[in-house]
């Protein structure tokens, strides 16, 4: 009698995968819902489960949408790998003699300054891709998240 095939991955749920119009409608509900959140940006599991819903359903993402549906876990580990970004992005920002804007990122001009920046990325990897591009969800990301709230 042939025996059933045994899968590594079997009961794994698949990573979810976001879409950059995801990304935007995440932080954008996040935003709206902004007075629900806690200490440091965090939010409480049904504000994410509502994010998630949220996300799924809009039919303004169905053109773009990647991966599995969304849940409140996959949205939570989305919002933590954004708020690293921010984090990363304030870090560099209250640096004297840096430069920021959210239209050409660090603005990396001249060997000099690509010297700097390649010994500082080495460090601080999540900044490498704001080499000369800003980010597009940086204000929205201030207003979630308090001045001086905790990291993480």
């Amino acid at each position: 009698m042939a025996q059933p095939e045994v899968h590594s991955n079997q009961g794994k749920v698949p990573h979810a995968q976001w879409s950059d119009n995801e990304i935007t409608a995440l932080v954008d509900y996040l935003y709206e819902h902004r007075s629900n959140a806690e200490g440091g940006g965090s939010f409480k599991t049904k504000v994410l489960a509502d994010a998630a819903d949220y996300i799924n359903n809009n039919e303004d993402l169905a053109t773009t949408r990647m991966g599995p549906p969304k849940t409140a876990k996959s949205v939570r580990n989305k919002w933590t790998s954004l708020k690293s970004i921010f984090n990363a992005i304030e870090k560099h920002r209250n640096q004297t003699g840096v430069h920021w804007d959210n239209q050409n990122g660090a603005g990396i001009a001249g060997s000099a300054a690509e010297n700097v920046w390649g010994t500082y990325i080495q460090k601080n990897p999540l900044m490498r891709q704001f080499h000369n591009k800003g980010w597009d969800q940086f204000e929205k990301m201030q207003a979630i998240i308090p001045l001086g709230g905790a990291r993480g």
